[in-house]
């Protein structure tokens, strides 16, 4: 499903009005019908009983309320109107205009009704232009809503969420459905706005098909239909190696649990062939724990972790790969960063660098631009701060325009491990749609690195098998949380639910 920006949405009305010749009263006559189309449906019983308050602002927003007011009308309705009427013009005036015609009741002001049991509010005070925070006249309507026991319906965006960032005002409204005009904005899939938005209802009022003409980058959210393309059951006829064969390098002292969890992680995503990297002194370990893995020892001195001098070692087996993951729990030290510089400039393999792996970045971002081979990056906040040379304060307060800065030069794939993650390439970004919070836990990172890297030795292009392996890891996610909740969940659990996961779509 395709995404807007808020510049986006912007320029979309005006090719609308502008270019296509669709008037603004059209799309808010539309824009009203649907709202009201909404709310009747969230309704129940003799619709003369039922109370209903729309709250309108100040903009289109408030204009839409005025709008879904004239086919509300047969309910007991009230309007709060914010601005008085002097204060209204344009398309909005026209139904304000039409309500008062109708003799439809419409109080104005900021001073908040005496309390009264509603069933269902309408929020349309804001809309898709908020951001900063949020001005104190309309932050106690904000909270006046979500304090009332009744249904609550947010027009285009919740009042007080950022339709960009996601971010969300301290008193942002909770609203139960949201009907959001064309197409849901990418805030609205971001947390914590996502949050505030209940059930999203992304509803047609007219706007033309002209979604490739805008500018910046594309957004959208993750479509099963990738996975039932791309993970369907294999041919009769395969063997192991066709199924694909992963060269693993992961591991050290102490996070010898990376390894052993992206490697098995690879291995019940459906790859042939894995081949881990073992530093001699912690061998034993890799052979007792990877028992489907073949492995292949490193000297290492007794140090316990991977060095520049297993350069040699190491690329002796990159011809019999279909695929390098380099990264999970190899340590910080500057031997080790030098050893995967050297391994990634020397790859002609498709390469998924995650953790560790990124340290070589660090302060040389002109290093992406050195690797000749399709890569897939998996950096989380941190290890993305780090490579900009940035705050993660930053970072996170508005992630949308740091992912689409990057993206301009960056010439892999980057799964950007926030919640929810993104997925993206050139001027593509796929926001994945499962997961929670029991994923936040040590080791779930490594699991992700061993299912993408598996989906892309099987053969699936890096940008979808990147996809596919969020995916894929999020509903396993989803799934062992059904029974082991959010907080007892760790990441070897993953390793279980991961082939229940993807049967689903071998079998359609």
């Amino acid at each position: 499903m395709r995404l807007l920006t808020r510049n986006q949405s912007q320029i979309l009305d005006q090719v609308s009005m502008e270019k296509m010749g669709i008037s603004g009263l059209t799309l808010m006559e539309n824009a009203g019908k649907e709202v009201a189309r909404v709310s009747g449906s969230v309704l129940e019983g003799e619709k003369k009983e039922k109370q209903i308050v729309i709250c309108c602002g100040k903009g289109n927003n408030g204009g839409d309320g005025f709008s879904a007011a004239l086919h509300l009308n047969q309910y007991n309705l009230t309007i709060f109107s914010i601005p008085e009427k002097s204060d209204i013009s344009g398309d909005s005036l026209h139904f304000y205009t039409k309500c008062i015609e109708k003799g439809i009741k419409i109080i104005h002001g900021y001073e908040l009704p005496i309390s009264k049991e509603y069933d269902l509010i309408i929020d349309g005070l804001i809309g898709t232009g908020f951001s900063g925070g949020m001005r104190t006249p309309l932050k106690k309507w904000t909270k006046w809503i979500n304090q009332q026991d009744c249904t609550v319906v947010a027009i285009d965006i919740p009042s007080g969420v950022n339709a960009n960032t996601g971010s969300a005002s301290e008193d942002a409204v909770k609203a139960d459905f949201t009907v959001t005009m064309g197409w849901t904005k990418v805030g609205m899939m971001l947390n914590p706005g996502s949050r505030y938005c209940g059930k999203v209802y992304p509803v047609h009022i007219g706007f033309p098909d002209v979604l490739d003409q805008l500018e910046g980058m594309k957004w959208r959210s993750f479509e099963e239909k990738l996975a039932l393309g791309n993970l369907t059951k294999p041919d009769l006829g395969t063997y192991k190696h066709r199924q694909g064969k992963v060269l693993i390098l992961a591991g050290s002292n102490g996070m010898t649990g990376a390894a052993t969890l992206s490697t098995i992680a690879a291995l019940r995503s459906g790859v042939g062939l894995t081949m881990t990297s073992a530093p001699e002194s912690l061998n034993f370990i890799y052979e007792t724990n990877l028992m489907e893995g073949m492995t292949f020892v490193c000297k290492d001195g007794g140090d316990g972790y991977l060095a520049e001098q297993n350069f040699e070692e190491i690329h002796s087996h990159l011809d019999w790969c279909d695929v390098i993951l380099i990264g999970p729990g190899l340590g910080a030290r500057e031997t080790t960063r030098q050893l995967i510089e050297r391994i990634i400039l020397s790859s002609e393999k498709p390469l998924i660098i995650d953790a560790d792996g990124l340290r070589c970045f660090i302060k040389n971002s002109d290093l992406f631009h050195q690797i000749s081979a399709p890569f897939i990056i998996t950096p989380h906040y941190g290890e993305l701060a780090s490579i900009l040379g940035k705050d993660i304060q930053e970072i996170q307060s508005n992630f949308p325009d740091t992912l689409e800065s990057f993206l301009q030069e960056f010439p892999g794939v980057i799964v950007a491990k926030n919640a929810p993650t993104c997925t993206a390439f050139r001027n593509e970004i796929v926001i994945n749609t499962t997961g929670n919070p029991g994923l936040a836990t040590a080791g779930t990172g490594d699991v992700l690195a061993g299912i993408i890297s598996s989906f892309l030795a099987q053969g699936i292009p890096a940008f979808e098998a990147a996809q596919c392996g969020v995916y894929i890891h999020g509903l396993a996610g989803d799934i062992a949380s059904e029974d082991l909740g959010y907080r007892g969940l760790i990441a070897g659990d993953l390793l279980e639910i991961i082939p229940e996961a993807i049967k689903q779509y071998e079998y359609c």
